[in-house]
């Protein structure tokens, strides 16, 4: 369909793509390259940083236990790509274990009603996947890769809000965008890839 046509144009450029086309190339500000070798700089390690686990340690975390956060990450972004940290944090009074690829929608701001297509997931070329047992108070991060919907030539609908789930749940938890995005109003269109829950947030 013209629209699916149209974003395969703009992929290099936008970070959009229809269904199953490989992950856009990351985007960084000038002067900074980064490359499928990257090595991850994880900040000092502090005693909220969760680290891989057996998964017989503690259940896995239910969308009751854990409180969702989006930061944007400006200083990564630019030529049609832009980066954000999701953040889950552990809220319940005991310890419990995520893993794998948070599933994301965009959420219409008005209506506010999902829209589009779910993400897709971007390999983890800093983190592997692996079983975090998060203590309580303590999160995990997936790295969110999202292109602008302006370069895709699909329907546009402002966003104020994604809804995310984790493998196993069966309800989707709802979090506020860090500011307004537009999506596409569209299931052909891939606006936003997931990285690997992680024990901290990636760093170029």
């Amino acid at each position: 369909m013209a629209v699916g046509l149209g974003c395969a144009a703009a992929l290099v450029l936008a970070g959009c793509a229809g269904p199953g086309s490989p992950p856009t190339g990351d985007v960084s500000p000038p002067g900074s390259t980064p490359t499928a070798a990257s090595t991850p700089t994880s900040p000092a390690t502090q005693s909220s940083t969760p680290a891989p686990a057996d998964s017989a340690s503690a259940g896995t975390c239910g969308p009751n236990q854990l409180a969702l956060s989006l930061q944007s990450r400006p200083q990564d972004s630019g030529m049609g790509n832009f980066y954000w940290d999701l953040r889950l944090t552990n809220t319940g009074p005991a310890a419990c274990t995520v893993e794998g690829y948070p599933v994301t929608t965009l959420v219409g701001a008005a209506p506010n009603v999902p829209v589009g297509s779910a993400s897709d997931t971007e390999p983890g070329r800093w983190y592997p996947v692996a079983v975090l047992a998060l203590a309580p108070g303590t999160s995990a991060y997936s790295l969110l890769h999202l292109g602008q919907a302006g370069a895709c030539g699909c329907p546009l609908v402002p966003v104020g809000a994604l809804d995310v789930t984790l493998p196993g749940w069966d309800t989707a938890s709802r979090v506020a965008t860090p500011n307004p995005i537009e999506g596409c109003d569209d299931d052909s269109t891939v606006l936003v890839r997931t990285g690997p829950l992680a024990p901290a947030p990636v760093s170029f």
